[in-house]
């Protein structure tokens, strides 16, 4: 299939409509041909209103990293085309994969430059894509990872999109000469310790040697994956309407899924499950694969999605099981509680159950108007600020009242009490964890906010309403007509106490 401009140019039109282009330019023939063609586009006597820039990364690996942005800069001057170089830290450390270290970092920069509504363009060609399935297939992995890379997909502000995909390395290679276009060679893309490369070197040639359309034959099973995949997540969309919990303000909260409607997906009694074919607990593998990727954490492999369903979903009723698992340097855990399941992020390596107390029975601060207290272990931030009405769960307190004390942060000790008014007996905070059913493991990690010596606050729950009587209490002004609630959201009169969460 030969390139030409005007065929790039309807490919590109009818993949993204994007008014900003930013191309990924590694100085190599496949990235050089791409901006070749956004060069014949921008230079075109029917005039292309669309703009492009280039963007070189720099991985820090090669010793010839620099001369090759050299390279760039000179070839993107001749073309009329801006080039930003970025350096980054591509440098795998022992037990990582030096392609997936540099991949990231690379789409890391890239998310950095990408403005709203653009779209990066890069330069996959029909090879890649073979290569790309059979890695996920030798891999293991299912649909989502045989469907192999989509042409467009949304990435970072904007959009990423592979406009030259359909193309062999011999349509590249073609045009490249035809134009007498100069690349560099990166002689790391010959080393066959890399996985790709030796599927690209040994494996690919021998296929086609006995299936000449081995590599188009392999991309359209990719594009047949991805409709599967498509529909899969349809339907797991569907599903998952019907399990996410919603708390008593009406809010989903997606990182919590009801328990007793994810086990009626089960196509059997539940005694049976132990003894089940895989294939019969597809709809829960499948709504639980989506719930999980719908939280941006890495997929679990089919092993452990197994035993989220023996260990956790089936774990008897007083039970608290936890199933972990790690994947692109991000570690993750599903547990249980009263019914229902728990997603978290496990920062660093430090999950829940790997917190104790000791870190933060320490911790003590103040609290004032308009600050951001960020709190110890990634919890996030406490903020004292006006009230907004898109925070339905906030009880807005009087300003002047609630000012009136000092505010300070501490972290759950044990013995904790607090009333409810002034004149009420004291509660015990232990009991109050209970009746609100918070799990266990959240509890020391929960920030307590204090008025003076009383229990104000807990999280984002109100346990003091002595502060939240104002209004009760004094009559409404008006203003230019306009009633003036003083602790309404719009009012500046009342503030609230925020915790906003940076992990589950």
């Amino acid at each position: 299939m030969s390139i030409t401009p005007q065929a790039f140019h309807v490919h590109l039109q009818h993949l993204s409509a994007a008014e900003k282009y930013l191309i990924a330019y590694s100085g190599g023939v496949d990235s050089h041909v791409l901006l070749h063609l956004c060069a014949q586009l921008k230079n075109a006597p029917s005039g292309f209103k669309q703009s492009f820039s280039a963007v070189y990364i720099d991985h820090g690996i090669s010793t010839q990293a620099q001369k090759w942005g050299q390279h760039c800069q000179q070839i993107c001057y001749e073309l009329d085309i801006p080039l930003t170089i970025v350096a980054v830290d591509g440098r795998a450390k022992n037990g990582q994969s030096p392609e997936a270290v540099a991949r990231t970092a690379r789409y890391n920069a890239f998310a950095q430059l990408l403005a709203k509504d653009e779209c990066l363009l890069t330069a996959q060609h029909l090879a890649d894509q073979a290569e790309t399935l059979l890695l996920q297939l030798l891999r293991g992995s299912g649909t989502k990872g045989l469907a192999a890379m989509p042409r467009i997909k949304p990435f970072a502000k904007g959009f990423l999109c592979r406009p030259i995909l359909d193309y062999t390395q011999q349509d590249i290679l073609n045009y490249a000469r035809q134009h007498q276009l100069h690349w560099v060679e990166d002689d790391s893309n010959a080393e066959e310790c890399f996985d790709r490369n030796y599927l690209r070197h040994s494996i690919l040639p021998l296929l086609e040697k006995r299936w000449p359309a081995a590599q188009e034959n392999i991309a359209k099973s990719a594009d047949v994956l991805a409709e599967s995949q498509f529909l899969l997540e349809k339907m797991a969309n569907t599903d998952l309407h019907d399990l996410v919990f919603i708390n008593e303000y009406g809010l989903v909260e997606q990182d919590k899924l009801l328990l007793e409607p994810t086990l009626a997906l089960l196509t059997m009694p539940v005694e049976h499950v132990v003894h089940c074919h895989h294939h019969e607990l597809a709809r829960v593998h499948n709504v639980l694969r989506f719930w999980i990727q719908s939280n941006h954490l890495p997929l679990p492999s089919k092993k452990i999605l197994e035993q989220i369903i023996q260990s956790v979903l089936l774990a008897r009723e007083d039970a608290m099981p936890i199933v972990t698992w790690r994947r692109d340097n991000c570690g993750c855990e599903v547990r249980k509680y009263q019914n229902i399941l728990y997603l978290f992020k496990v920062s660093d390596g430090v999950g829940w159950q790997k917190i104790t107390s000791q870190a933060y029975t320490s911790f003590q601060a103040s609290l004032l108007e308009k600050n951001r207290l960020k709190l110890p272990n990634d919890m996030g931030t406490l903020v004292l600020d006006r009230a907004k009405p898109s925070l339905k769960q906030a009880i807005p307190y009087d300003r002047e009242k609630l000012l009136s004390k000092p505010l300070s942060i501490k972290f759950r000790s044990g013995g904790e009490r607090y009333r409810r008014q002034p004149n009420e007996h004291s509660r015990s905070l232990k009991h109050w964890f209970q009746e609100q059913a918070i799990p266990p493991w959240q509890r020391a990690v929960m920030p307590l906010i204090f008025w003076g010596d009383e229990l104000l606050q807990i999280g984002n729950f109100v346990l003091n309403h002595s502060l939240d009587t104002y209004a009760v209490n004094q009559p409404m002004k008006q203003h230019n007509g306009v009633v003036d609630d003083p602790l309404s959201p719009n009012s500046a009169n009342s503030l609230i106490i925020h915790w906003q969460r940076e992990n589950n």
